[in-house]
């Protein structure tokens, strides 16, 4: 049975459903994979930093944890083998994770995250790091939530020539515009969404458009090898469109969702997020919470689809606990 330490940088939402993830999965962990794992950190804005490397009860640290001062400090007292960031996004600059990241594997350290904005504003200088260091950065649940995006296309599509995606990445957006379908403002479908608890902490990162604008960054930088910066992606939210559009869009059954573009161009790379009315028997054609992501490459002459119906607060923390099992060699 080889013991694996653990961390979680950030504990919220995710990082406590990655915990209850992990506890769900421990028996099976052990008789597949002959893997065991003890929580050794826990780290949020809310409650400090909290180290034990012999062992800590992540949701009451301060009964059995050494409180650090620093993120260098945590890791040094923690000594994990693998850190889970999962701390709220900066689609400005990807801190503090970015820092965190790095010095997580600067420390020799897998890491595991949900955060986007590192991807984003770091990706090659983590990505160097890992492997400078004999490590893995690893980010499934960066962009739809644990459903299989960057791994689908590493281990199950190489040299596929995939020239670029469009999806939906945000249930927000289509909650909000099913709800002013129905005759409600745009306030009143965010609290909807907030309600439903798939809304960002700012709920304006997603009807702005800036957290699919962040997600088709992270894409380019991964899949189709281009930089790309929020700000070069050409952005429309869903406050731009009328209710009385909104409706009528629905009725002609082509109703608007907010679709994130972008593809492979002569200069480099071209994208943009804006509100689209969709046919019905289109790939994007979502209700709800489900987000889809439509894949453009050489092999699939009419692409290739992966749509994730209801994902919720366990299927993110699927997509780090799936990356777990990578970056420890069983899977």
């Amino acid at each position: 049975m080889h013991d694996y330490a653990v961390a979680f940088l950030g504990f919220g939402n995710v990082g406590q459903a990655l915990y209850r993830l992990l506890e769900s999965r421990r028996a099976d962990m052990g008789a597949r994979f002959h893997v065991a794992w003890r929580a050794t950190g826990v780290a949020s804005r809310k409650i400090g930093w909290w180290a034990n490397a012999d062992g800590l009860a992540v949701q009451s640290p301060r009964t059995t944890g050494i409180q650090c001062y620093d993120v260098g400090d945590w890791l040094l007292t923690a000594r994990p083998d693998v850190v889970f960031e999962s701390i709220p996004l900066d689609p400005v600059a990807g801190q503090p994770a970015l820092d965190y990241l790095s010095e997580v594997l600067r420390t020799g350290i897998h890491a595991v995250s949900a955060n986007k904005g590192p991807l984003v504003y770091g990706y090659r200088r983590l990505t160097a790091l890992a492997e400078s260091h004999g490590r893995l950065y690893r980010f499934e649940s960066a962009v739809m939530d644990g459903a299989p995006v960057f791994s689908l296309v590493n281990r199950c599509l190489p040299l596929a020539r995939v020239r670029g995606v469009r999806g939906v990445f945000t249930s927000t957006a289509t909650v909000v515009l099913e709800a002013m379908e129905r005759g409600a403002t745009l306030d009143e479908g965010i609290r909807e969404a907030q309600t439903l608890g798939v809304a960002e902490a700012n709920p304006a990162y997603d009807v702005d458009g800036w957290d699919s604008a962040v997600k088709l960054c992270a894409v380019a930088n991964v899949l189709l090898d281009r930089a790309l910066l929020p700000a070069d992606v050409r952005r429309t939210g869903i406050r731009s469109l009328e209710p009385a559009a909104v409706r009528a869009a629905r009725g002609a059954e082509r109703p608007y969702r907010l679709v994130g573009r972008v593809e492979l161009a002569d200069d480099g790379v071209a994208a943009e997020v804006g509100p689209v009315q969709i046919a019905a028997g289109d790939p994007l054609a979502v209700t709800g919470t489900m987000l889809v992501m439509h894949y453009d490459a050489d092999i699939f002459p009419g692409g290739l689809t992966v749509t994730s119906h209801a994902p919720d607060l366990t299927t993110t923390a699927y997509g780090m606990f799936s990356d777990f099992l990578e970056v420890i060699g069983v899977t």
